[in-house]
């Protein structure tokens, strides 16, 4: 039989999730306002307003704005590299591409104010994000070799898989940081499911037939 917590180790859990809450929703509020201001422009005390919580108690968290942001940027880093594991050697190239197109479009939408921070941050000359792509450029090279291995197979034409993934990046990307504008070429305020059903199908369709891969 387990014996029960002690009192010390009850304390010790509620205060582990107290602070994890506390983060995420510190993370939370700091996503919304880099994204409506801007780094430069965001502050620990706008942060802290959103997030409900006194600005003594972000900075218990977080010493600076610089390391807020720096948790925000892992963050987005995390989250892309436990949404997209696909693309395996053994996969069928059509299946696994229209899959990764689709996830990175249901990525980009469920976590835009991700997308925008970290296209804005590359934007302006990444200096932050540096010390957190290396996850990134590891999977490129990864998936890349995935991709070479298909080609060598003869499973689809010889493309760079390098600028094959940029391309599938930029292209889904671009519906989510520049959405207003796709809207306004629809006729439209704002754009709706059926919309971006059909965006990730060109997409699928123009990324599998450039490859000479039959969808």
């Amino acid at each position: 039989m387990q014996p029960s917590p002690s009192k010390t180790d009850q304390a010790g859990l509620k205060n582990s999730r107290v602070r994890q809450k506390n983060i995420q929703i510190i993370l939370q509020a700091a996503e919304d306002e880099f994204v409506a201001s801007g780094f430069k422009g965001a502050s620990i005390r706008d942060i802290a307003h959103r997030a409900g919580l006194p600005k003594a108690n972000v900075h218990y968290y977080f010493n600076s704005k610089v390391e807020l942001y720096g948790a925000v940027l892992n963050h987005i880093m995390e989250l892309w590299q436990s949404v997209f594991s696909g693309l395996n050697p053994d996969d069928d190239p059509a299946t696994a591409l229209r899959q990764f197109i689709r996830a990175k479009m249901k990525y980009v939408l469920a976590h835009s104010n991700a997308s925008r921070i970290f296209s804005s941050e590359i934007l302006h000359g990444g200096q932050h994000i540096k010390d957190h792509l290396q996850p990134f450029n590891d999977w490129i090279q990864e998936k890349s070799g995935v991709i070479r291995g298909w080609i060598e197979q003869g499973k689809m034409k010889p493309v760079d898989p390098i600028h094959l993934l940029f391309t599938i990046w930029a292209t889904t990307q671009y519906y989510v940081d520049y959405g207003p504008q796709v809207a306004s070429v629809l006729g439209k305020e704002e754009l709706e499911s059926e919309d971006v059903e059909a965006y990730t199908e060109s997409i699928c369709q123009m990324i599998l037939g450039g490859c000479g891969i039959n969808s």
